[in-house]
C-alpha cells in the first residue's frame, strides 16, 4: 500500500491475428509483445514497447495496457485560511497501477458506452469503478484529482488515433502501436489486451503479459528491504552518513581552493 499526498482543489504494439468477417476468431497467430519483459536496472529511464498484428478488414482496433489493481493511501490537503494543511486521509482502491488505451479511431467510434464501461477503457468509466474511502463528502472532487494526478505522473493515458493501420493484405488489416513504458511504472505483471471492434462492440479479444522486474542494484535494495529489514536499515544509515561526509568534504575542498586563488 502506497502513501502519497493528494491535493484536493477547492479544499485545497506480430501480437495477434484476428480472423472472420463476423468476428468469430479462427486459430490466431502467436501473440508477441516486444519486448515482453522489462528490467528496471540502475540506469532504467523507460522503454519502447511495440504491439502489432492483423485484424479483419473493416475492423477498428483498441490496445489496452493495464497494471494490477492496488490500494493507495493519500494525505488529503485542504486550505484553512491562508495555510495548506492535512485534513485527513483518503484510501483509493480498485485502481490499476497503469492504464494505457490506444485506438485506431476515437474510442467512442470504436466501442459504445456500455462496452467502454465494462472494460474501464477511459477515465470516465474508471472514475465510476474505483473505490474511495474518506470521511469527506466530496468523492467526485477526490476522484477527479486522483485521475489528474495519475495522468500527470504519466501512468494513465487514453490516446485516439495512435494505432496505425496498414493496407489490406489478403483480407487482413495490419495494425501497430508503439508506446513508451514510463520510468514511473512499478514492477509487476501488466496485461496487454488487443480488442477488435465492429459496430460499436468487441468482436474478438486476446491478452498477453508484459512483465516488469527489478534488476541489478534496485533489485538488491528491494530484496534487502523485504527480507532483511534490520540490515537494510543499517545500510541505509551508513550510505546516508557516507554521502553526507562526502558532500561536506567536497564542499570544503572547493571553498579552500577558491580561497587560495584569491
Amino acid at each position: 500500500m502506497k502513501r502519497q499526498s493528494l491535493m484536493v482543489f477547492g479544499l485545497p504494439f506480430l501480437v495477434l491475428a484476428l480472423h472472420g468477417p463476423t468476428g468469430a476468431a479462427l486459430a490466431p497467430f502467436k501473440m508477441i509483445v516486444n519486448p515482453s519483459t522489462l528490467e528496471l536496472g540502475t540506469f532504467y529511464g523507460g522503454a519502447r514497447i511495440s504491439v502489432a498484428g492483423m485484424a479483419s478488414a473493416g475492423s477498428k482496433v483498441v490496445v489496452a495496457v493495464r497494471g494490477s489493481s492496488v490500494a493507495e493511501v493519500f494525505n488529503k490537503v485542504g486550505r484553512v485560511g491562508p495555510i495548506w494543511v492535512s485534513t485527513g486521509r483518503v484510501t483509493i482502491s480498485d485502481a490499476p497501477t497503469l492504464l494505457f488505451v490506444f485506438s485506431s479511431a476515437p474510442l467512442s467510434t470504436c466501442l459504445n458506452r456500455a462496452a467502454i464501461d465494462q472494460d474501464q477503457l477511459d477515465l470516465a468509466s474508471l472514475k465510476q469503478h474505483i473505490q474511495i474511502r474518506t470521511r469527506a463528502p466530496d468523492r467526485e472532487r477526490v476522484a477527479d484529482d486522483f485521475l489528474a494526478l495519475k495522468a500527470h505522473q504519466g501512468t494513465y493515458r487514453v490516446t485516439s488515433g495512435s494505432v496505425q493501420l496498414g493496407a489490406l493484405d489478403q483480407g487482413k488489416l495490419p495494425y501497430r502501436v508503439d508506446f513508451e513504458m514510463p520510468r514511473s511504472a512499478p514492477p509487476g505483471n501488466y496485461r496487454v489486451s488487443v480488442i477488435e471492434c465492429r459496430n460499436g462492440v468487441m468482436s474478438h479479444r486476446s491478452d498477453a503479459n508484459l512483465v516488469v522486474v527489478e534488476a541489478s542494484f534496485p533489485a538488491l535494495i528491494a530484496r534487502l528491504a523485504r527480507d532483511q529489514a534490520p540490515f537494510y536499515g543499517i545500510i541505509s544509515v551508513v550510505i546516508a552518513m557516507v554521502a553526507g561526509f562526502g558532500i561536506d568534504f567536497i564542499a570544503s575542498r572547493v571553498f579552500q581552493r577558491r580561497a587560495a586563488l584569491r
